[in-house]
């Protein structure tokens, strides 16, 4: 679809749009009410003709796929301004090149640039070895949290940033982050390049171990076969669920949540990336046992004294849930999607139940296009892509499930 002409209506209501999208702070999508004060000519049009002329022009920005207009439902006597019109941006790198708006963070961040490129070349003992591939990063990937600081204050916090990393100094991540920073913890995360770039040795900045809490089938004892299979499930409030209820699905389950995990599987494998924690009242013997089977066991990809025990994943019915198993699936190649647990989401969401993304902030997610697991893969995804709705974990009662799995065979990578 060719973009719209240029219409002064459409570039002011785009330009307001865009300067909300750089406000605001929300998960969910940026939305531009199309009131009195944003859209005059929707409210004032003097008469029908021109109301549909500012419809299709509406629907013509609509057809490029960078905004969609959300609309309540028509009822009797109800014209387009009654019914609550909402613009919402779906692209907005697209749509600010056609309005030609220049965002207030791409003016902060060239600024930013020209300011620290003036002091390493005044200080040339505080640049990095290589200040241009600096430089190339920061055009790549700004750092959005420094936005709005005054220079001075950017480039002093960059350049202590270097000297840190020029240290090699060993330090928690986001303890480095905070102190550099003005306090904030989390500016760095995902910033490996950049710190190379600065002069970090390969190790100096270490990430949080994920926290694993363990909840061992009641009635065990610490010996490793103690367990049948071990579950990974995404939320608390049903691991804590699931824990209280034992229903023979997951009798003999060791219960595994993940706080905070999403991407970081690969630190499951290790004593250092991985802390454990049991829930009462589980004695702490059993602790030892399930550090030799996670650590020296399944870490290393080998079993070598028994038989693998089977692993499984239980978490939202959506593409975010099966991303999270992709990503275990990546560590654990033997982790599948949990029967008994999805196959009850699943008949909810065939029935009508769940809801769409864009009810509970999920619009934005993605497809994986496979996890890798058959069952996942065949059944569950397809199952989403058919309803385009999702199902919370949560739905999920515990109280109600008697199916115990079948044993299964370990996943194959796909």
């Amino acid at each position: 679809m060719n973009a719209p002409s240029p219409h002064p209506f459409l570039l002011r209501l785009a330009r307001l749009l865009l300067a909300r999208a750089e406000r605001s702070t929300a998960c969910g999508p940026v939305r531009l009410p199309l009131d009195r004060k944003a859209a005059p000519e929707l409210h004032d049009a003097p008469d029908a003709d021109q109301l549909q002329l500012l419809r299709m022009q509406l629907d013509d920005l609509c057809d490029t796929n960078w905004v969609v207009l959300r609309l309540e439902p028509s009822r009797a006597f109800t014209g387009l301004a009654d019914r609550k019109p909402r613009l919402e941006l779906l692209n907005f790198e697209a749509l600010a090149a056609w309005a030609g708006y220049t965002p207030q963070a791409q003016r902060w961040q060239q600024r930013w640039r020209e300011h620290l490129a003036a002091h390493w070349a005044a200080h040339p003992h505080a640049a990095p070895a290589d200040s241009d591939a600096v430089f190339d990063y920061l055009a790549r990937n700004p750092l959005a949290q420094m936005e709005g600081l005054p220079l001075e204050d950017a480039t002093r916090s960059l350049t202590a940033l270097a000297t840190l990393c020029r240290s090699s100094r060993p330090m928690a991540l986001r303890e480095a982050c905070a102190q550099i920073f003005q306090g904030r913890s989390k500016l760095l995360d995902h910033r490996e390049e950049l710190l190379r770039l600065l002069g970090a040795s390969p190790g100096q900045f270490t990430e949080s171990p994920i926290q694993l809490l363990l909840a061992p089938p009641e009635g065990t004892t610490p010996d490793p076969d103690g367990f049948a299979d071990a579950l990974f499930i995404e939320n608390l409030a049903t691991f804590e669920h699931m824990a209280d209820v034992r229903a023979p699905a997951w009798a003999r389950s060791l219960l595994i949540y993940a706080a905070g995990f999403r991407g970081s599987a690969r630190r499951l494998r290790s004593r250092a990336g991985c802390r454990l924690y049991l829930r009462a009242p589980a004695p702490a013997a059993h602790l030892s046992a399930i550090e030799v089977w996670l650590f020296e066991e399944e870490g290393d990809g080998q079993q070598r004294h028994r038989k693998r025990r089977p692993m499984y994943f239980f978490g939202d019915l959506d593409y975010a849930g099966m991303q999270i198993l992709a990503s275990l699936r990546e560590v654990f190649p033997a982790v599948a999607a949990w029967r008994p647990g999805y196959s009850a989401l699943a008949r909810q969401l065939t029935r009508g139940g769940g809801h769409p993304p864009a009810l509970a902030a999920k619009e934005l997610q993605t497809d994986p296009g496979n996890t890798g697991c058959t069952y996942a893969d065949d059944e569950l995804l397809a199952l989403l892509r058919k309803h385009g709705r999702f199902i919370d974990q949560e739905a999920f009662d515990p109280a109600q499930t008697s199916e115990a799995p079948k044993p299964a065979k370990p996943e194959p990578n796909k």
